[in-house]
């Protein structure tokens, strides 16, 4: 009677332990591998929260964050984009390029007659990486005045000139018409000597070079991507 009670109460605690394994596995089963698409959803939020609150605070995210969701990480991307739809923004990221190396080439240079060329070569050749950044100073104007050229044919052959953003046309044209005589007088600059320019004209073409057509340059680009911005891009990008 004892063993067949032992064997009994054996019996017993298998299917127990049987049962409660069963029980466990279905109750993982259901909550880690089967978990509901609103508790995975739960987590990511509880995630995200995290980082936003890193950055800053969620209930007053301040002008900073508020700016870079509206236009960077909230901003959705057209479908059809393509390298070729993107010349406008590379035509700035040129023109700041040029920007740049300019001022960096403006503490050396001397608007002379006389001493520009000798100016350039020192800088060439005696600061360092200046032969570097007066080469990418040289070269750029030719690869902005082709994305620009590319910007204003893609805006031609597909209409986007039209209503309502022939604006849009016109401040092009003007930026356009501007980058040709950035271009042309940084070549009298260049020229130096090879020029026959009185001084005065030299540094009036120098003061023009330096500030007047890049200031207007920046005045119809801020109108232009205002424009933009107002209107909206053209499907596709």
């Amino acid at each position: 009677a004892k063993q067949s009670f032992t064997h009994k109460k054996r019996y017993l605690l298998k299917g127990a332990y049987e049962k409660t394994y069963k029980k466990k596995k279905f109750l993982y089963s259901n909550t880690i591998t089967r978990a509901p698409r609103e508790y995975i959803l739960k987590i990511q939020n509880m995630s995200a929260k995290k980082t936003e609150a890193f950055i800053c605070d969620t209930e007053n995210k301040g002008f900073l964050m508020e700016f870079i969701e509206s236009n960077i990480t909230k901003r959705l991307i057209p479908r059809g984009l393509s390298w070729f739809g993107c010349m406008g923004g590379l035509s700035l990221v040129a023109f700041m390029i040029q920007l740049g190396t300019g001022i960096f080439l403006m503490f050396s240079f001397i608007p002379s007659a006389a001493e520009a060329v000798s100016s350039i070569q020192r800088v060439s050749h005696s600061v360092p990486y200046g032969w570097l950044i007066h080469r990418i100073h040289a070269v750029g104007p030719h690869v902005m005045i082709g994305m620009v050229i590319s910007h204003m044919l893609r805006i031609l052959f597909k209409g986007i000139y039209r209503h309502p953003r022939e604006l849009h046309w016109v401040s092009g044209a003007c930026l356009l018409i501007l980058t040709f005589i950035m271009y042309y007088t940084g070549y009298l600059l260049s020229a130096g000597n090879h020029s026959n320019h009185s001084v005065l004209s030299m540094t009036s073409v120098y003061a023009l070079h330096i500030a007047g057509i890049p200031l207007t340059m920046g005045l119809f680009m801020g109108m232009h991507f205002f424009m933009v911005r107002r209107t909206g891009i053209y499907e596709p990008l």
